[in-house]
């Protein structure tokens, strides 16, 4: 049985940065600075995005959250989701 190439393998890159939003920051409005993770998965047919931060509790994450999830895996959510979160713990 043949394996087949690497292309029908397909294929899986994160990349997770940290930003520190300054208090009082537009995007949150909240008197203490906040963290946010931006996780992005890059497969072969496209790239999705999932957010973590403090917002509300600083030192504590909260959940992390689909902020864009393609058509071509919207199926796998659930388990980027479960990827993002195991992740972050070793952050």
């Amino acid at each position: 049985m043949a394996v087949g190439t690497n292309e029908a393998l397909g294929s899986l890159s994160v990349s997770i940065t940290q930003t520190i939003l300054p208090a009082g920051d537009g995007s949150h409005g909240t008197p203490d600075p906040v963290l946010k993770r931006v996780f992005i998965f890059t497969f072969p047919n496209a790239e999705a995005e999932v957010t973590q931060t403090d917002y509300g509790h600083p030192g504590r994450m909260n959940p992390c959250w689909p902020q864009r999830i393609p058509g071509p895996v919207q199926l796998k959510t659930n388990q980027i989701l479960a990827a993002a979160e195991a992740l972050a713990v070793l952050l």
